[in-house]
């Protein structure tokens, strides 16, 4: 809501709509992070405590790890969505930055692989992780419903199969390490191959 509203008021002050998504985006990540992380530090025991934030050298491992089992389970969904519908499904993101010129295009990239896995983790992994868990709810029930709030909160219903099965490896890994680290670097890696993949084709 908040990215949509910054878009909004970018486009009537005469920002053309794609500079305006593409400025809007990362704020409304930022007020993902940001709530969360400013609550731990200012009411909780930090984020550490709080979150789960903290990292590994190990995690680049498991991140790229599950970074690959995403992308088999991806290209098996993939291969049914386009059986079933016929058409390719596109992020929203992607969208922009192929309407976007070449300088764009790179920063609309480098916004969704950089900022979106820290960003996003911290929120449904972090701090939705760690209140379901605080009120009483199992680990793996925990990550079933971050997965689906993680995958209904991008509002892409053509995608929200692979949105879902990158939730599930991302809950799955910060379920075995007790820790966020393997799931940023996870969605991370995800992201940053993705980003690519559509920069290619671009």
């Amino acid at each position: 809501m908040l990215s949509f509203a910054v878009s909004l008021g970018l486009s009537a002050l005469g920002v053309d709509p794609v500079t305006a998504t593409i400025i809007a985006t990362p704020v409304g990540w930022l007020s993902l992070a940001g709530v969360p992380l400013l609550a731990s530090r200012r009411r909780g025991n930090g984020p550490r405590s709080d979150l789960a934030l903290w990292f590994r050298p190990v995690d680049v491992v498991i991140g790229l790890v599950a970074c690959l089992t995403v992308l088999l389970v991806a290209a098996l969904i993939l291969l049914a969505t386009i059986a079933v519908t016929g058409s390719t499904p596109t992020s929203a993101l992607g969208d922009v930055a192929g309407h976007a010129n070449a300088h764009w295009q790179v920063v609309a990239l480098a916004v969704m692989a950089l900022c979106a896995a820290f960003m996003e983790e911290v929120h449904f992994r972090g701090m939705w992780w760690s209140a379901l868990r605080r009120r009483g709810l199992g680990a793996w029930p925990t990550l079933l419903v971050t997965a689906v709030l993680f995958a209904l909160v991008h509002l892409e219903p053509a995608r929200i199969l692979l949105l879902f099965g990158a939730g599930l490896a991302a809950g799955y890994v910060r379920m075995r390490s007790d820790r966020l680290g393997p799931a940023i670097v996870t969605h991370l890696l995800v992201n940053l191959l993705a980003a690519a993949s559509l920069l290619s084709l671009l």
